[in-house]
């Protein structure tokens, strides 16, 4: 079973992706900070990570920045799914070492396609 971590501070988007995500058979943990998802990160080794831009504690950035710049993570699959739709957010995202950057609204069946792509499910 894959594991995802999902990194989301909205209350209604962990709802509908915990959903989606655990009727397809994922292993799902959520975290609602920034500083929780990178230790929940360290420690549980998710398969792939959805991570928000705008968290509480530390914003997402800075989250997949840490994450990548850590041997234990580095190699982790990481989705941006952010509200922040500007080029230079986008741009930043990649930069920082994204594997994918979605905006939100998010489309169920686009997050799973992308999700399933990058964890080899298709």
């Amino acid at each position: 079973m894959k594991k995802v971590l999902l990194i989301e501070d909205n209350k209604n988007i962990i709802k509908v992706i915990s959903m989606l995500l655990k009727n397809e058979g994922f292993d799902l943990k959520v975290e609602k900070d920034g500083v929780n998802g990178v230790e929940t990160a360290l420690e549980w080794e998710p398969d792939l990570i959805l991570l928000d831009i705008k968290l509480p504690k530390m914003n997402g950035f800075l989250v997949c920045e840490t994450l990548r710049d850590n041997e234990k993570t580095a190699d982790i699959k990481i989705i941006i799914v952010s509200a922040k739709a500007e080029e230079e957010d986008i741009q930043r995202g990649f930069e920082l070492g994204a594997d994918e950057y979605l905006t939100k609204p998010i489309n169920p069946d686009e997050l799973l396609e992308v999700i399933n792509k990058h964890l080899k499910l298709v």
